[in-house]
């Protein structure tokens, strides 16, 4: 390296940006060096750096996020293979705008359609784009924020709450899965309310059409107003119906 770009070099390491400082050291001898534009040398300068931490913190929200299958990808939600996506609407998910307008959606299916794999996706996806996101089993969900509520330190529970309530990306897989008794009910409601609230999204997956949540989703009718409100605070967004092709 010579004298004149010692300083440059230097620069790159006191910044801390190894990958940079290897680049350039690389590109100066290389026979092509004349032939780049100062954007093109820049920009080829930058781009180890910028795929380093990219990757970094692609791999930082991923574990954040809890999700298990994380080699799920968007490029597979397609009709093909035995399933049929209304496709219109997965496009329009795809752009996130709906993150942006803070919009649910709700992915709906029989079981073993492929609605998990659809939060998956959507959720690997959301931790490249920097979303802040976590990933829950709906009964594994309510039943830890339901102990909490039951336990003498309600301060846990209270913080816990407020834990799922900060993601701005919330996934619920198999909602409605089980059903749950009025504090249940209390506890998932006061959630989605919070959500709302601080206009946050909530992703989930279910077996059961909005329509019936009233019969499947408490053990009685006397929730039935929280469930209400749930229902019309899910809802308010996206529907992604999964089909098996006939």
């Amino acid at each position: 390296m010579s004298n004149t770009n010692k300083d440059i070099q230097e620069m790159l390491d006191v910044l801390n940006l190894p990958e940079c400082s290897k680049k350039f050291d690389q590109m100066l001898g290389e026979p092509a060096l004349g032939s780049y534009s100062p954007i093109q040398f820049l920009r080829e300068v930058l781009q180890p750096q910028y795929d380093v931490v990219l990757n970094k913190r692609f791999a930082d929200n991923l574990r954040k996020s809890s999700l298990i299958e994380t080699d799920a990808k968007v490029e597979n939600l397609r009709t093909g293979n035995g399933r049929v996506y209304n496709e219109t609407t997965v496009q329009q998910l795809l752009t996130f705008r709906f993150a942006e307008d803070r919009k649910n959606v709700g992915v709906f299916g029989v079981s073993g359609v492929g609605k998990s794999y659809f939060l998956a996706a959507f959720c690997v996806e959301a931790c490249w784009r920097n979303y802040s996101c976590k990933f829950v089993d709906y009964c594994e969900l309510l039943e830890e924020l339901i102990t909490l509520d039951q336990s003498k330190d309600k301060s846990k529970y209270s913080r816990k709450l407020r834990h799922y309530a900060k993601y701005q990306l919330l996934f619920i897989d198999d909602f409605g899965i089980s059903r749950f008794g009025e504090d249940g009910m209390k506890i998932l409601y006061h959630l989605i309310k919070m959500r709302t609230d601080q206009q946050r999204s909530t992703l989930f997956s279910s077996q059961y059409n909005p329509d019936e949540w009233g019969s499947c989703l408490g053990l009685d009718q006397s929730g039935y107003g929280k469930v209400d409100g749930i229902r019309r605070r899910l809802t308010s967004g996206y529907t992604v119906v999964i089909e098996r092709s006939k």
